[in-house]
């Protein structure tokens, strides 16, 4: 039995909206270091951990859910996504112990891996027309990004006013509502597929594409903005305060990256469309590195603050779509999902690395300078691994397979 497709185009309405609350709740999280930590009576490490967990379960995750979307489609896996992550905001309104913050943190990670930024890109890079794909993957990007700046000012406001548990209980309610929006989603496959085939058939793209030296060399840069991204939106607006900087500016630094971000995500994945996209996407890690020089060579101050947030927006989300599309163009859709969730799991061990270490080294230097300049040069690092890709379908790519 076919299953009639549903419009591209409200598949990535409903893709964006469902992005821009996860992963504006997501990148929020920031603004919880300092009061969970506080009611837990414990150092900024712990937290920290407990973050990175949340990233590795979100990797990996993302990677088995990645071959149920190929498998089946997104709705079944979108809902599970959306009520894990949930119930994970929900749990750590009261952490009063380390068990029940790492089973909300594991329960987020569970949700951000079926309906974070790699799955929902992913989606619409299936949906997408062959010459839409990179800006409809833009789109969804920047509409995560525009999620930054419309959850974090209000988090923060709410924070101010009803506390930090009620705050997460708002979020954890609006989170669920996403659940109304996937009725709009059909699931574009034929449920009569010949699954020995389908399973035949990814065994081999995955051994083949993971001794493929282009795809290894594009998900090792990934591991540095997955450093990156979960580093500075943890551990910014610590940074900024204990440097004297003010809770609100703080707030605005990590928001305006979503703002800023929104023009830089569409506007690469608008010139990955026209290039060769390996050589926008290691341009965006050496500027990553250059914007983090100059914040930490310039004297603390609110303005500092909020350009460096402006500053490196522009290169914040920008890697997801530009990285799919080049998955794209290795392998074509087929198991698109599937391989972006092996990039991913790459990318969550940079995750892990972002956060447990800027815990770690804050509690034993007092400040975040280290960390800084270890950014500075994995960006480096990942600037030269990724200029070095080299654009090409695979022998084995999958539309050729199906055209022939």
């Amino acid at each position: 039995m076919e299953i009639k497709k549903v419009d591209w185009q409200v598949v990535i309405l409903v893709c964006s909206i469902i992005i821009a609350m996860i992963m504006g709740v997501r990148q929020a999280l920031g603004l919880f270091l300092e009061p969970i930590s506080t009611f837990m009576n414990d150092g900024k490490e712990f937290f920290s951990f407990a973050i990175g967990v949340q990233a590795i379960v979100w990797g990996l995750v993302t990677f088995v859910l990645g071959i149920l979307i190929d498998k089946f489609g997104p709705q079944k896996v979108l809902a599970f996504g959306i009520i894990c992550f949930a119930s994970g905001i929900f749990f750590m309104s009261n952490p009063t112990s380390e068990i029940k913050l790492f089973t909300a943190t594991t329960l987020m990670g569970f949700g951000l891996g079926g309906a974070g930024m790699a799955t929902i890109v992913s989606v619409a890079g299936k949906v997408a027309p062959v010459n839409k794909r990179s800006i409809a993957m833009g789109l969804v990007a920047a509409a995560g990004s525009f999620g930054q700046f419309a959850v974090v000012l209000p988090t923060m406001w709410m924070n101010k006013e009803f506390g930090w548990q009620t705050s997460l209980l708002v979020l954890a309610s609006i989170s669920t509502c996403l659940l109304f929006l996937l009725p709009l989603l059909n699931d574009p496959i034929n449920v009569t597929a010949q699954n020995q085939a389908f399973k035949e058939d990814l065994k081999n793209t995955v051994k083949f594409s993971l001794k493929e030296k282009n795809y290894l060399l594009l998900i090792l840069g990934f591991f540095v903005c997955g450093f990156h991204v979960t580093f500075i939106a943890l551990h910014l607006p610590t940074d900024l305060v204990s440097k004297g900087i003010s809770v609100e500016v703080a707030g605005w630094s990590l928001a305006i990256i979503g703002v800023t971000n929104i023009l830089g995500t569409i506007g690469f994945g608008w010139l990955g469309g026209k290039i060769k996209k390996p050589m926008p996407l290691s341009i965006i890690y050496l500027f990553r590195s250059l914007a983090i020089t100059i914040f930490v060579l310039s004297p603390p101050s609110p303005t500092i603050a909020i350009l460096f947030g402006a500053l490196i927006g522009i290169f914040w989300l920008a890697t997801v779509p530009m990285t799919n599309a080049i998955i794209l163009s290795f392998i074509g859709p087929k198991y698109l999902a599937t391989l972006s969730g092996i990039c991913f799991i790459c990318h969550q061990l940079g995750a892990v690395l972002g956060a447990w270490l800027g815990g770690k080294f804050f509690d034993i230097y007092g400040n975040y300078e280290n960390m800084w300049w270890l950014s500075v040069a994995l960006g480096i690092i990942a600037f030269i691994l990724t200029i070095t890709v080299k654009e090409e379908p695979f022998s084995i790519n999958s539309e050729i397979k199906e055209v022939g």
